[in-house]
């Protein structure tokens, strides 16, 4: 098969399912994965689809992935950033905590530390620390999102507004390649972030490494506004400059 047919049939299958792994289209397309490997770096370039980590997904800044593929994505890197993150965060402090796949990951992790007061949108992770008897879980009030189960809306504001946390734990849709601008892709969401980040000690961000380039609609949070960010390998020189400049700690772990 021609490589043009081949990836005119890639492109169909990522435009038809939103994601498609490495293996899946080899299986398909009877060819070896390093094969697939190729076309979509190729593709990747033309800005014909994105390439992540075991495959593909189609290239948009209005729409995520939808949350059930979120959930399974990068889950290893995830899980390494979460233990940082919980291994980082002393016993008995406050800690605000956003929506996310990420930090419902991160929300597990925690489970090793004792008396933390967690105030969340996040009604999984809030189900997740709920489980630790010495932990004391806030549920703000909101309007629930049927493709997240988070809560949000001008009363989740309100609510977070009352508050002060020592930490911020929260992740990104894409972080802006040209000014290392935090990026994502529901105002209501974001809206709900930047609340926790206005009354917040210390913002610890969470980053998989299909994140740093990648490009969401709308504008979150200049990157001098995080105190430190953790990842998993090393992020782009570019974003590594902007990070230092902006005395941003970067943990790699």
């Amino acid at each position: 098969m021609k490589q043009e047919k081949r990836q005119e049939i890639i492109l169909y299958a990522v435009m038809r399912s939103g994601y498609v792994s490495i293996d899946s289209l080899a299986e398909e397309l009877g060819v070896s994965s390093q094969t697939i490997r190729r076309d979509l770096a190729v593709m990747d370039r033309q800005g014909m689809l994105e390439r992540r980590p075991g495959g593909a997904s189609y290239r948009t800044t209005i729409l995520n992935s939808s949350y059930e593929k979120r959930q399974v994505e990068d889950l290893k890197d995830k899980e390494r950033i979460a233990r940082a993150i919980a291994e980082y965060i002393p016993d008995n402090c406050s800690i605000f905590l956003t929506l996310g796949t990420t930090t419902e990951v991160i929300a597990n992790a925690l489970l090793c530390r004792s008396g933390l007061m967690i105030i969340t949108n996040n009604t999984v992770a809030a189900l997740t620390l709920n489980k630790k008897s010495d932990f004391e879980v806030v549920l703000t009030s909101g309007y629930m999102r049927k493709s997240s189960h988070g809560l949000v809306g001008e009363s989740t504001i309100d609510f977070v507004n009352g508050f002060q946390c020592d930490y911020l734990i929260t992740s990104t849709g894409g972080i802006n390649e040209s000014d290392g601008c935090l990026v994502d892709f529901h105002t209501a969401d974001v809206s709900v972030a930047q609340a926790m980040m206005r009354h917040s000690g210390k913002v610890l961000l969470a980053v998989s490494p299909d994140k740093f380039g990648r490009h969401a609609v709308i504008r979150f949070a200049p990157m001098k506004s995080v105190d430190m960010l953790f990842t998993c390998e090393p992020i782009p020189a570019r974003l590594s400059e902007l990070a230092e400049t902006s005395g941003v700690n970067i943990v790699t772990c």
